[in-house]
């Protein structure tokens, strides 16, 4: 068994750091980059009047506030070996390509430090910029300027570096022949190699596998992902997370050792070695984020199993071709008990619901929104500068949708609807799917969130026009601010949330028992909009479709949340008996015992029912009359309702009878007595709940439990004593 090794975290560099060394420099593809070139690319000394257009909108100096200072936007490339030329040709242009900025000064301050680089002859065989390694050029950079006996600043070192950086990442992805899979920084924006859907909300976070130290692991993990990446079983998101995840298993071996891709050669131990993995995740902790320091919580650990898990049972299925391709015969010694490394109810199921405080009130909502502007004033004033977040933080609170869904919506993402809508619906909003596909990407919207998206598209615009491309429709209607020129890059989500979260306590947004709320976990705005679905009694189908969920479990998720806000709002009213006593045990366990949460048949039209599950009531709809029966203030409205009416049906059924029979309805007839009850009953739950007053602002009595459920007039009540 290998011996523990200390775990070294991960690099962040944008390629391989294996890539920049002799030897990855092919003369072939140079030949063809350079013929790949457009003719006006294909020079060593440009200027404002000989470059190309497409250049000179992209060039840094030839914005308005540089141009303002005169700053020269030529960019020489003179005295470099035709090789180097064509690189630095060919990475301009594709820099250019991908909308970002060029830095001609800087540019030109690198093609000539790099120039007398190449006079000593230690360095005159180079014939590439990935014939070195990042260090190793600037460490003869400074050495060549020293010996001219003009040393180079150290700012001055560090900006030519993040040039020479930015066109070797390029440079190494196009020189690299082997599968795109071996390397170990995953870049999908320089690599166009890698499967990519066209919507990724992580298009722009890099995998870096240098952090599993272990060769096989490390080699198992690249070859696993990029399988399930070309089949499309896994997205650029679930590969970035599982990843991950993986980690803390690399960790586990750092602490413990194994006995190579088989983990150990005593089968038979296996499974107490999994699950001493499994005890070791409890005693770990978070290294990063919010929760640093804290144990690792359910979610986490069940991540770090899931990772693993996955991870052999596809090995296992396909343990001879992983063998081949990855050199390591030792894979072929799988067996079915990797494919179930773990037991049912080995992994923590995770929380079941969201936490209650999940959902916004109506006053946390109408806070953020009469707030919202403070996002957008400048930084000067205390604001945030940032008049996109505005209609982002609109578009949550109106939509319910995912923070990706809205921050990938499609510059024009409106599409009309073809007749008047009475629910004040005036279009349809087409968003993109990036967690859950299913067969309608649009929502109905109303005109408030349509003047927000048009609102964006103005601000949109505006600006590619700042970006010399007046006239071009970005890709996307949110847009990130650097790098962007082709407006291909949406709003970044790692901006969003700690701007959110500066904001809540900027506004002091807080709960009804004191708390901060963080509304920069996002998906607060999407629990809360689909638990006001549920409360206005949306069906289930219907609002299904709505939030994009495919089974009712997923929908179901929210109304747990909803189950609790229901516990809380049921135990804030006093509940009241049907002779108008107060009830008298705790509503705490009445909604226990009930089941309130899970069941509906105790919820009456005009109350609940005390009566236990498992009895069967054998009273008919004499609740009013019944000892288990208990209302409270939510249904004042109902048992006014049902008072009035049982009023009017006394009346219309004593005029029937006087019709009939010559005479009205004697008080002991069976029905009338009923009837009379029944008002009385709610005479007295309405004014144990409501106080009902006369019109000369006097209350009328309510005798107590047992007595007739006749209301008192005031003069009775006086004499008798009873308090009004």
């Amino acid at each position: 068994m290998t011996g523990p090794v200390p775990y070294r975290p991960r690099r962040t560099a944008q390629s391989d750091p294996r890539l920049g060394l002799d030897g990855l420099f092919d003369a072939k593809i140079n030949a063809q980059l350079a013929g790949g070139l457009p003719p006006d690319a294909r020079q060593t000394y440009f200027t404002r009047a000989t470059m190309p257009a497409r250049w000179l909108e992209a060039v840094l100096e030839n914005q308005p506030s540089y141009r303002a200072r005169d700053k020269s936007v030529a960019i020489d490339l003179r005295g470099l070996p035709p090789s180097m030329v064509t690189e630095l040709a060919w990475s301009i242009e594709r820099q250019v390509q991908l909308g970002m900025r060029i830095q001609a000064q800087n540019t030109t301050k690198l093609t000539r430090q790099i120039a007398l680089v190449l006079i000593d002859p230690a360095y005159a065989r180079l014939s590439s910029l990935t014939d070195l390694p990042h260090e190793e050029w600037l460490r003869a950079i400074r050495k060549a300027r020293a010996r001219l006996g003009e040393p180079l600043a150290a700012n001055q070192v560090t900006i030519i570096g993040r040039v020479l950086t930015r066109a070797v990442d390029l440079l190494v992805h196009v020189y690299h022949c082997g599968p795109w899979w071996e390397l170990d920084v995953w870049n999908p924006l320089l690599d166009t190699r890698i499967p990519l859907r066209e919507h990724e909300p992580k298009r722009h976070n890099l995998i870096y596998f240098s952090h599993l130290t272990t060769p096989w692991l490390r080699g198992a993990a690249k070859w696993w992902l990029s399988r399930q990446l070309e089949r499309g079983v896994y997205t650029w998101s679930t590969a970035f997370t599982r990843q991950v995840n993986l980690s803390w298993f690399q960790r586990y071996l750092d602490a413990v050792g194994c006995d190579g891709p088989h983990l150990l050669d005593d089968q038979r131990r296996l499974g107490r070695w999994v699950q001493d993995f499994r005890q070791w995740l409890h005693q770990q902790r978070c290294t990063a984020g919010a929760n640093k320091g804290a144990t690792l919580g359910q979610i986490q650990r069940r991540a770090a199993m899931t990772g693993l898990e996955q991870l052999y049972r596809f090995l296992f299925e396909e343990r001879e071709e992983a063998a081949d391709a990855l050199g390591e015969p030792r894979w072929r010694r799988l067996g079915p008990q990797h494919a179930v490394l773990f037991r049912y109810g080995d992994k923590p199921t995770g929380p079941k619901a969201p936490p209650p405080d999940a959902v916004l009130s109506d006053a946390a909502i109408s806070r953020i929104a009469e707030h919202s502007g403070l996002l957008a004033q400048p930084k000067t004033e205390g604001g945030f500068a940032d008049e996109q977040l505005v209609r982002i933080v609109g578009l949550l609170i109106k939509a319910g949708r995912r923070i990706s869904e809205i921050t990938l919506l499609d510059f024009d993402p409106i599409i009309a609807v073809p007749f008047p809508d009475p629910d004040g619906h005036v279009a349809r909003l087409r968003y993109q799917q990036t967690k859950i596909i299913t067969d309608d990407s649009t929502i109905l919207i109303d005109q408030e969130t349509l003047d927000l998206v048009r609102e964006q598209q103005e601000y949109a615009q505006s600006f590619m026009a700042g970006q010399n491309r007046s006239g071009v429709d970005p890709k996307y209607l949110f847009l990130a601010e650097r790098n962007n020129r082709n407006g291909d890059r949406p709003y970044p989500q790692v901006t969003a949330r700690p701007r959110l979260a500066a904001f809540a306590a900027a506004i002091d947004l807080r709960d009804d028992q004191g708390h901060l709320i963080k509304i920069s976990k996002t998906h607060t705005f999407r629990h809360t909009k689909a638990t006001s679905l549920l409360n206005a009694g949306v069906p289930l189908h219907v609002a299904m479709r709505y939030m994009g969920h495919k089974t009712p479990a997923m929908f179901l998720h929210y109304a747990q949340t909803l189950a609790t806000t229901a516990e809380q709002e049921f135990l804030r009213y006093k509940k009241v008996t049907a002779d108008g006593r107060a009830y008298d045990r705790d509503p705490g366990e009445m909604f226990e015992a009930l089941a309130l949460d899970q069941r509906t048949d105790r919820v009456l039209p005009n109350g609940y029912c005390t009566l236990p599950p498992r009895q069967v009531c054998d009273k008919g709809n004499a609740c009013l009359s019944c000892t288990k029966f208990v209302t409270d203030d939510t249904f004042t409205d109902v048992l006014q309702q049902q008072r009035e009416e049982t009023a009017k049906l006394i009346d219309r059924r004593q005029h029937a009878h006087a019709q009939r029979f010559g005479q009205p309805m004697t008080d002991d007839n069976v029905w009338l007595r009923g009837r009379t009850e029944e008002v009385a009953a709610l005479d007295g739950v309405l004014l144990a709940i409501d106080r009902v007053r006369y019109r000369d602002g006097t209350t009328t009595a309510v005798r107590g439990a047992g007595a007739p459920q006749r209301r008192l007039s005031p003069d009775t009540a006086e004499h008798t004593g009873e308090d009004t």
